[in-house]
């Protein structure tokens, strides 16, 4: 897809960047004669618990510590 260039018009109607491969590109050229290049790029799986571990270490926290009963919580919460 690197050496076909798509118009402004099929980027907005169809999705190129879905079928390209990590590492590959396509060129978008517009009316006005602009030349953007995509450029696919995988950064790996992300992991939500070490994405929220890494936030709950960056939240100090705030005040005394209290106890909480998440079963009253949840029930009050359906009724």
């Amino acid at each position: 897809m690197t050496d076909k260039p798509i118009s402004g018009r099929q980027l907005r109607h169809e999705s190129p960047e879905e079928k390209l491969s990590p590492g590959q590109s396509v060129q978008v050229k517009k009316r006005s004669g602009k030349v953007f290049e995509l450029k696919r790029i995988d950064t790996g799986e992300k992991s939500i618990l070490d994405g929220l571990d890494k936030l709950l270490k960056e939240m100090p926290p705030t005040g005394p510590a209290s106890r909480t009963n998440l079963s009253t919580i949840i029930i009050e919460d359906r009724e």
